[in-house]
């Protein structure tokens, strides 16, 4: 079981490249992907989504590449400088805009002194590189994170389980208090338990207060969410179904047996505990 948080970090360099590649992943409803680089990535932006599809399923995964040149920078251009500072001016005088020659120049600076690399063939093989290690790190760091969640899901799951029990211990003694109230009855009218009217009365009441059904189906969607947690790949969604329908169980039961309505608040609670870590579960 992975979780949907995670980081990792890659480097790797060749002749002419180096690469430092930073992953970042949060909880997400499908899959998410930003990319972020020093430099204008072209096609080489849809290799890195694909390969971030090939490690994680579900989750907002940030990638940040910071990719150097290691060429010699090239001599100031004051040429390039002076007509960048010149169009800036015109700029300025044509919108009439209050901006100082100081500033101008400092932006003028920033721009001359941009170059504009293009992505080749190394730089494809030394990102990829970079990129698969922060992916795998990224991994490593989600399925340690998932082993800590699963073992807090497994104690939250161990008291429902105990909560649950002890509802299948009281629904039967709060039936058969219910019948023996009703024998009560017919008899301060002088009627038998036997008789029609009074069974009928009691099948009636049992039949509005009987949880047996929801019992059942709460323990059968436990045991399917236990199974569910051992399973491989994407088991986030499959988890948090499970939950939502031993959620509505569990209004219905404390619908038809209010006597159980302090255990119906445990569990609802421990239930919506669950579901706020599964959220976090890929």
């Amino acid at each position: 079981m992975r979780s949907m948080t995670g980081v990792g970090k890659g480097v790797s360099e060749g002749e002419r490249w180096k690469v430092t590649t930073f992953v970042k992943s949060v909880n997400g409803r499908g899959l998410e992907v930003s990319v972020r680089s020093d430099i204008f990535l072209g096609d080489l932006e849809q290799d890195v989504r694909r390969w971030v599809k090939e490690y994680v399923i579900r989750g907002t995964v940030n990638v940040v590449l910071q990719i150097e040149t290691k060429l010699p920078q090239s001599p100031f251009d004051l040429q390039k400088l002076e007509s960048i500072l010149q169009s800036l001016k015109d700029v300025k005088e044509k919108l009439s805009l209050n901006v100082s020659d100081d500033t101008l120049f400092m932006i003028s600076v920033r721009l001359a002194g941009e170059t504009k690399e293009e992505p080749d063939e190394e730089l494809r093989s030394v990102l990829t590189e970079s990129l698969q290690m922060a992916l795998r790190e990224l991994v490593k760091s989600r399925e340690e994170e998932g082993r800590y969640l699963k073992e807090d899901i497994l104690r939250r799951v161990k008291l429902i389980s105990s909560l649950l029990e002890e509802i299948g211990e009281k629904k039967d003694a709060i039936l058969q208090a219910l019948k023996e109230k009703v024998a009560e009855r017919a008899r301060e009218v002088g009627l038998l338990q036997e008789d029609p009217t009074v069974m009928n009365e009691l099948l009636f009441l049992i039949s509005r207060m009987d949880v047996s059904e929801e019992y059942t189906r709460l323990k059968a969607h436990l045991q399917r969410f236990l199974d569910t947690l051992e399973a491989e790949g994407d088991i986030g969604k499959k988890l948090d179904f499970l939950l939502q329908e031993m959620h509505r169980e569990i209004t219905t039961l404390g619908n038809k047996m209010p006597e159980l309505s302090h255990l119906v608040v445990d569990l609802k609670t421990e239930i919506e505990r669950l579901r706020q870590q599964v959220a976090n579960v890929e």
